[in-house]
């Protein structure tokens, strides 16, 4: 692993909805519920916003002091996502691990919640580092990135993957995670 990768920490996480979308009249008041019942322990929850407006967007946030949490719209495909934003050590590996077990937690969470209808899949995961200074979009990093995703996602998931490009020279670091195929 380059040195440079390792010290990235800016991560999100993303699984994808399946089945119908979600009501954002429905999920605001169960994010503003998670804020009063302090329901994340190791961080704060603070607000509750919603972009629901905004054509593949972030969807409704929950934000919190070291990680967001999204239902969010973009790539037109609604899903879950974290990003693990701020207050927290360690390196890469660490905060990829700390982004899927906080995004399993909530699919978690959601899922229970009554009359919401919330079902997220683990097929197919998105992996974003948004930090250009330490993970900058490009072949090399893609390759010192891609084996740390992959045996972190499947770890995190329990069963075999493929990591594969994704996302837009312009945009940054992304890895999409797929099941791989039986053989």
């Amino acid at each position: 692993m380059s040195t440079t990768i390792e010290h990235a920490e800016r991560v999100q996480v993303k699984l994808y909805g399946e089945g119908a979308k979600l009501s954002e009249e429905a999920l605001v008041p169960v994010w503003h519920r998670w804020i009063s019942e302090r329901r994340v322990e190791d961080d704060t929850l603070i607000d509750v916003a919603d972009y629901g407006h905004v054509k593949d967007g972030p969807g409704i946030a929950l934000i919190g002091h070291g990680a967001d949490f999204f239902y969010d719209e973009g790539e037109g495909r609604p899903g879950l996502l974290i990003f693990r934003k701020r207050a927290f050590e360690g390196d890469l590996r660490a905060r990829l691990e700390d982004a899927f077990a906080r995004v399993l937690r909530a699919k978690s969470w959601l899922e229970a919640e009554p009359g919401l209808g919330a079902r997220f899949g683990s097929d197919e995961v998105l992996v974003r580092i948004l930090d250009r200074l330490h993970a900058p979009n490009d072949d090399a990093t893609f390759e010192a990135l891609a084996p740390i995703v992959r045996e972190v996602a499947e770890k995190a998931l329990g069963h075999a993957v493929e990591v594969s490009r994704a996302g837009t020279p312009k945009g940054p670091l992304s890895a999409r995670v797929r099941r791989a195929a039986e053989a």
